[in-house]
């Protein structure tokens, strides 16, 4: 038994130290290029939306704002959320990333647990501004992810493509 608990101890250890968090995907920019980003949610209209609808929207959208800072941080930048776009003054944040929902679908579990795939795909579309410290739009685009797996899995996939999208133009553009 004694060496059953040493064994599941080294490969616990050795897979922390080799394998469960796969290689790192920071980044390394050119000097002079800060890795202060600021990040602020503008939101979506939910003005054509009833209480269920946004209630499944805001859920996506909480998620996401976390989710953002955590794909920038995994990419080796340093987030911040801000509320407005004035508390971005160039200044100790770099960048400013303004991310807007220009387009969503949210299907409730309850419909998706009773129709399955019938029920159709979560859709989320964003609109990404990043903002030099001069307050320059230096990069501007859309990302459109479905998905079966909910509303969550469409954010996660648009905060992986922004972040590389944002690690990709500062490390080759300077």
């Amino acid at each position: 038994m004694k060496h059953f608990k040493l064994f599941l101890i080294a490969i616990f250890t050795f897979s922390l130290l080799v394998g469960c968090g796969g290689k790192s995907t920071k980044v390394v920019l050119p000097p002079g290029i800060s890795s202060d980003i600021a990040v602020l949610s503008l939101g979506a209209d939910t003005s054509s939306l009833n209480q269920d609808q946004i209630v499944l929207l805001n859920h996506s959208l909480n998620w996401m704002d976390r989710d953002i800072m955590r794909a920038l941080k995994r990419k080796g930048f340093q987030p911040v959320r801000i509320n407005n776009e004035h508390d971005f003054n160039g200044e100790g944040n770099g960048y400013l990333l303004k991310v807007s929902i220009t387009d969503h679908k949210m299907i409730p579990k309850g419909v998706r647990l009773l129709a399955g795939m019938m029920a159709g795909t979560d859709r989320l579309k964003a609109h990404f501004d990043l903002i030099d410290s001069n307050f320059q739009t230096i990069l501007s685009w859309d990302d459109v992810q479905g998905s079966t797996r909910g509303g969550t899995y469409c954010a996660q996939t648009i905060n992986r493509n922004a972040a590389k999208k944002i690690a990709d133009y500062l490390t080759h553009s300077y």
